[in-house]
């Protein structure tokens, strides 16, 4: 069986809860979070069946739950699989910021889940976000609701340049 997948139907929580997921048969397919960033990607689900992804609809973004195929004998489901991450908690608003604005400044994906903030774990930045204050805690969890910046100048470019002398923004 070879699926191509162009839309989510719906989370398991919703489809549940109208009681249209009644398949007889569940699968799912494994990912890891940057997996689900992806628009296209092949995979197999655990199942064992063929599954493509072409989610080109802007926004589109795989999380957890989601169910990707549904029939009244097969539904195929999302499974996002934790990972080790750095966790960080704020307790203030300033403090929110600084942390925000410091992480985005390194490039590194940010998630946010309730009052925390989440990064994959890497140990350089773990090390300086200790020494900036921060005190991040290791973890092992489901990275799923990445923050993103929206930029006013288009899809492409994030608001500054890097040159060989130094780290310039631009304000226009």
């Amino acid at each position: 069986m070879n699926l191509i997948i162009q839309t989510i139907i719906g989370s398991e929580a919703e489809l549940n809860a109208q009681g249209r997921l009644n398949a007889q048969t569940r699968d799912s397919v494994r990912l890891k979070w940057y997996e689900a960033e992806r628009r296209i990607l092949r995979t197999t689900t655990e199942g064992g069946r063929d599954i493509a992804f072409k989610l080109l609809k802007e926004g589109q973004r795989l999380h957890h739950g989601d169910v990707v195929y549904l029939s009244d004998t097969l539904a195929i489901s999302v499974a996002i699989e934790p990972s080790e991450v750095m966790v960080l908690s704020p307790q203030t608003l300033p403090e929110m910021a600084r942390a925000c604005y410091e992480i985005g400044n390194k490039h590194t994906p940010l998630f946010l889940e309730g009052n925390e903030l989440l990064l994959p774990y890497d140990k350089p930045l773990f090390e300086w976000l200790c020494a900036a204050g921060f005190a991040p805690q290791r973890a092992c969890r489901r990275l799923s609701e990445q923050l993103r910046a929206n930029s006013a100048q288009g899809a492409g470019g994030h608001g500054h340049s890097h040159n060989p002398h130094g780290h310039t923004h631009n304000h226009n």
